[in-house]
């Protein structure tokens, strides 16, 4: 009770002390200036390379119930490994729970996943068609298709079966773009359609297909989901007229065929050779040569347009064979080197390499406002921060006159020391050379590169924010304006509405 007392007393006369500096009218003593800490996390060791810790996803496998009227669902936590897509990390887990508890996989295997453009194509090994019936393979597919369909970010699941297109009585099953609840259901459907196919006045079938374009750099062909609808099942007519008419969603891509001539000398047909390869062959006009000398895209854009397209979609199209008045198409030139096409049977897996995708970047404009940009790169730098940045670099230089990357030329991929992605947290190490071709930036020209590197970075899944180092130490600016001692989240204000870009346009 004394202490209580005394400790009591002691602060009273404290407090009347201070009280009474400041009737008296002195200023009170001086006070050392109070310095917030600094963010604490920094990394352990030097940032290099890219370094990608894959965010916990909580996801939802689709396993059918044994009688096909319905699906169980099963949630578990996947962690994507180092370069491995979410889909590619669902995949795994579905075959290793698949295996270990319903066995509706069998010995069947996942070959490959393309993750391109928001669509994932899975190539299954050639086991798939071991089932005792189609119904059974058509399960197997839509527990695919539902536990792809369930990850943010994939809008549509198409499944090969040894790089060929699954179908059901001729009739493609197209790209899964909606889970499906009942697989009997689904194969019923698929029944009627066929019966109304082969009427002579038959409703028109309605698919999802994957149209590849050739990009404007002229490096990628890129997939982009369209619904096709054919009378008479004449699906490969439905899918020249779609690739005619160019690309709908990406700006980046252009159109293989041109529209409003009709190049075509005869009617597409599919032969069985006597290897027993199934082979679709289209004839076309001198016409189409003078499209690609005048629009400048090599042959093997329209090939892999064509092979890539067609395989994707028609049931069990092993290649695809393009004439030009007569002859076919035996070779092209591909990155710097000459594939050839014995007998001028082009397949799939010739191009699958060229497949591409596509990603955001958020460019200036003269303005300091930036807008975003989609532009064509590889399936592996649409999921990987170091090699958007890379692709940032591809626009740096002073012109004011377009959108750029605003940082000095002469800078070089190499200044992005490394790259580290965890905890939704993106952390920048910069050269030197980076830091010090900053120095001369004024505010909007800071304002706008950090930004575009924050804003291009927090596009892609599992980075929500970004932090930035110079040859692995903090650094308190890049020129005087941004304070990068901390974690910095996307700019949505610096971002050039639609309504603004349209009033430039005029």
């Amino acid at each position: 009770m004394r202490k209580g007392a005394g400790l009591l007393a002691l602060l009273t006369a404290v407090a009347l002390g201070l009280s009474g500096c400041m009737l008296s009218g002195r200023e009170p003593e001086a006070v050392d200036e109070i310095h917030l800490p600094e963010p604490t996390e920094e990394p352990e060791n030097m940032i290099l390379g890219e370094t990608l810790s894959g965010s916990f996803n909580e996801i939802t496998l689709y396993y059918p119930a044994p009688d096909g009227t319905s699906y169980s669902t099963v949630r578990r936590g996947v962690r994507p490994e180092a370069g491995q897509s979410l889909p590619e990390a669902a995949l795994s887990a579905l075959f290793e729970g698949g295996n270990q508890t319903t066995r509706f996989l069998g010995d069947t295997k996942v070959l490959s996943c393309e993750f391109a453009c928001g669509t994932a194509t899975v190539n299954l090994s050639i086991d798939a068609r071991n089932f005792q019936n189609p119904q059974e393979l058509l399960a197997m597919e839509l527990s695919i298709g539902n536990t792809l369909l369930s990850l943010e970010g994939v809008r549509g699941v198409n499944i090969l079966i040894g790089q060929l297109s699954e179908g059901f009585w001729q009739l493609p099953l197209g790209v899964l773009t909606e889970p499906v609840a009942s697989a009997t259901a689904d194969y019923a459907q698929l029944q009627a359609e066929r019966d109304r196919s082969t009427q002579p006045e038959g409703e028109p079938v309605l698919r999802n297909a994957l149209l590849y374009f050739p990009t404007d750099s002229g490096d990628w062909l890129v997939p982009e989901l369209r619904p096709i609808s054919a009378t008479s099942g004449d699906f490969i007519r439905a899918l020249i007229d779609a690739l005619k008419a160019g690309p709908q969603d990406e700006a980046c891509a252009i159109a293989s065929i041109p529209e409003g001539v009709e190049l075509m000398d005869d009617s597409p047909a599919i032969r069985t050779l006597s290897s027993g390869e199934r082979v679709l062959d289209l004839n076309f006009s001198s016409t189409l040569a003078n499209y690609l000398a005048f629009s400048g895209l090599d042959v093997w854009e329209l090939a892999g347009s064509l092979s890539l397209t067609m395989c994707s979609f028609l049931p069990e199209l092993d290649a695809v064979r393009i004439m030009v008045n007569g002859e076919a198409i035996s070779m092209c030139e591909l990155d710097d080197g000459i594939v050839r096409f014995p007998d001028g049977l082009i397949h799939r897996q010739v191009f699958s390499g060229k497949i591409g995708s596509t990603a955001t970047l958020f460019l200036s404009n003269d303005a300091g406002r930036l807008q975003p940009v989609r532009r064509a790169v590889s399936m592996r730098s649409a999921q990987s921060p170091r090699s958007l940045l890379t692709e940032l670099l591809r626009y740096a230089g002073e012109d004011n006159g377009a959108l750029v990357f605003p940082l000095p030329s002469g800078i070089y991929p190499e200044d992005f020391l490394g790259v580290q992605a965890s905890g939704g947290i993106a952390r920048v190490n910069l050269s030197g050379s980076f830091y010090r071709s900053c120095q001369g930036l004024d505010e909007q020209r800071e304002r706008a590169l950090v930004y575009s590197m924050i804003n291009t970075l927090c596009t892609l899944q599992g980075i929500r924010a970004v932090r930035f180092y110079v040859e692995g130490r903090p650094a308190d600016t890049l020129s005087g304006s941004i304070y990068l001692k901390s974690v910095l989240l996307p700019n949505p204000g610096i971002v050039e509405s639609d309504a603004e870009q349209a009033e430039e346009d005029e």
